[in-house]
């Protein structure tokens, strides 16, 4: 019932109808609150657009099976689509030695676009509603168990956006019925038909390097087999968080290229707005707290760390100093309100209030595997490694924030920290821990762990 339910919803005739029905009643509403159309010219012109936005949504690969459960909409197809709706009509015009009025043009045209606007807009509003009630969920079914598997399945587990249920792992290695995390081990790759079956899986996972060649090319053929099913490889977790993935273009064969992930300079403004307006905003609180901390000890009131900035460049961080123990200004510094000394780095754009955990300046940049990928940002006073004061000396948090960056992202971990903030939750050390296990010396003590 819910596969035929999806196959309905991403067929492409009634995403072609349902885009003219929209655009049928907003041309409609437009002409008519306009002056100067006759009576039979209003449903004329209605007719004819919605036939356009017909035609054309049948014509282009707007629409696909696979693709009802997304709330975001193939921007780039609706557009290619309203660009192919106005080139139609002034083709028209032109067959028919016609003269285009602007006004119709524009109302035509303005109302297709408005309607796919609000169409997709109510579109993704009944996604979420069914979504969040079980419903339309993409269940997703895991090739590979290695620690890679384990960190995609935990990302996908605390990302609610994706409205995506782990359904099971599939692996060569480890036992059946062990667990992976929270998901569990269902049998081998090579019994994937089967397991798609019994779970009703609608999408699956391959972490390539984690099964064998043979296991690869059986995944393959089933993906080949099932059109309505959606594979999605990882070639390798940190390879492609750190490196943004282009498909190849040229008349090449089906390739993807690999390059490293860049802040879009629209992204890199917002960001850098967010950061000195909201700085600026904190500077009454840091000056009440360091009025406080002042009351509380008599001692120096910040202390200086030096971490890796953006490109390397070393960046003097200025932190809460600690008092005694147990006093107001010790608890001020170990929580969150000990990074707000740091505030003025981040209106000199030296740090960021979200990025990625600060490096320390002692240990060799070489030395740390993908060290020079958390340098593509500035480091933040929080961000995906600040959670529940308990830090992860893995990597691929920040790297996940670097390759899948957006400025909502930032709002929704400054609100999620700033939550932390007032329930008092134990803050993060300020400095990422480098282990010796790499292959360097471990981080310098700092007097005593900082909560940056």
């Amino acid at each position: 019932m819910m596969h035929d339910l999806v196959a309905l919803l991403g067929h492409r005739l009634f995403g072609a109808a349902r885009d003219a029905v929209f655009v049928g009643v907003t041309t409609a509403a437009v002409l008519w609150l306009s002056d100067g159309y006759p009576s039979w010219e209003i449903p004329a012109l209605t007719l004819i657009n919605m036939l356009l936005v017909f035609a054309c949504g049948l014509s282009t690969d707007l629409y696909d099976t696979s693709h009802p459960r997304v709330v975001a909409p193939p921007l780039q197809r609706m557009v290619r689509t309203l660009v192919w709706v106005l080139l139609t009509y002034l083709t028209v015009h032109f067959v028919t030695d016609g003269t285009p009025e602007r006004r119709t043009i524009v109302y035509a045209w303005g109302s297709a676009v408005a309607a796919f606007a609000l169409g997709y807009s109510l579109r993704a509003l009944a996604l979420v509603w069914f979504q969040r009630r079980g419903l339309l969920r993409e269940r997703l079914l895991i090739v590979g168990g290695d620690e890679q598997a384990l960190i995609v399945a935990n990302q996908i587990a605390h990302d609610r956006r994706l409205a995506v249920e782990a359904v099971g792992v599939l692996d060569e290695f480890a036992p059946r019925s062990s667990m992976l995390g929270t998901v569990p081990v269902l049998g081998d790759p090579l019994e994937l038909v089967r397991v798609v079956e019994q779970t009703q899986a609608t999408a699956i996972l391959v972490v390539a390097n984690a099964i064998s060649w043979e296991a690869n090319e059986h995944v393959m053929q089933v993906a080949a087999d099932r059109p309505s099913l959606r594979v999605f490889m990882v070639a390798g977790v940190s390879d492609l968080l750190s490196s943004e993935v282009l498909a190849a273009r040229d008349g090449m064969p089906p390739l993807v290229r690999l390059r490293p992930a860049q802040l879009k300079r629209s992204d890199a403004i917002i960001k850098r707005a967010i950061d000195l307006t909201l700085a600026v905003a904190f500077l009454p609180v840091l000056a009440v707290v360091l009025v406080v901390a002042r009351l509380s000890s008599g001692n120096r009131l910040t202390r200086r760390i030096e971490v890796l900035g953006r490109g390397g460049n070393l960046v003097q961080v200025r932190l809460l100093a600690y008092g005694p123990p147990g006093s107001v200004r010790s608890r001020l510094a170990g929580g969150r309100a000990g990074k707000l000394p740091a505030l003025p780095a981040v209106i000199l754009g030296r740090l960021s209030l979200v990025g990625p955990r600060p490096l320390p300046a002692t240990v060799p940049i070489e030395a740390v595997a993908w060290r020079r990928r958390l340098l593509l940002m500035a480091p933040g006073l929080t961000g995906p490694w600040d959670r529940d004061g308990s830090p992860s000396d893995s990597l691929l948090d920040d790297l996940t924030y670097i390759r899948t960056y957006t400025p909502w992202s930032d709002i929704r971990l400054l609100v999620a920290s700033l939550g932390r903030l007032m329930t008092r939750q134990i803050g993060v050390p300020a400095v990422r821990e480098v282990s010796s296990s790499s292959g360097t010396s471990a981080e310098p003590a700092l007097d005593p762990p900082s909560a940056l």
